[in-house]
């Protein structure tokens, strides 16, 4: 499920992660210099594929897809080391 974001202000990506750490995000960057990560959050929502097909369907130019910090967090394992 996903929701539109009226009124989004311009942001990087990484205020948009702390902004929304729960979500997935779909961003409108600026242009394509991947440098400069900053651009218009459209779209939040808890499925990425899902997000991923709206991009395609509008289509978003120079749209992205971005995991909110707390997702991350969720994926990672942590530095778990198993030996042998």
């Amino acid at each position: 499920m996903y929701k539109k974001i009226e009124n989004s202000t311009r942001m990087t990506d990484n205020e948009a992660c702390q902004a929304y750490p729960d979500n997935y995000i779909l961003i409108q960057r600026d242009n394509s210099n991947t440098l400069e990560q900053a651009g218009v959050v459209l779209y939040v929502g808890d499925d990425d594929d899902e997000l991923f097909s709206l991009q395609v369907r509008l289509p978003v130019l120079f749209g992205v897809v971005i995991e909110g910090r707390n997702i991350s967090r969720r994926l990672s394992l942590g530095g778990l080391v198993v030996g042998a």
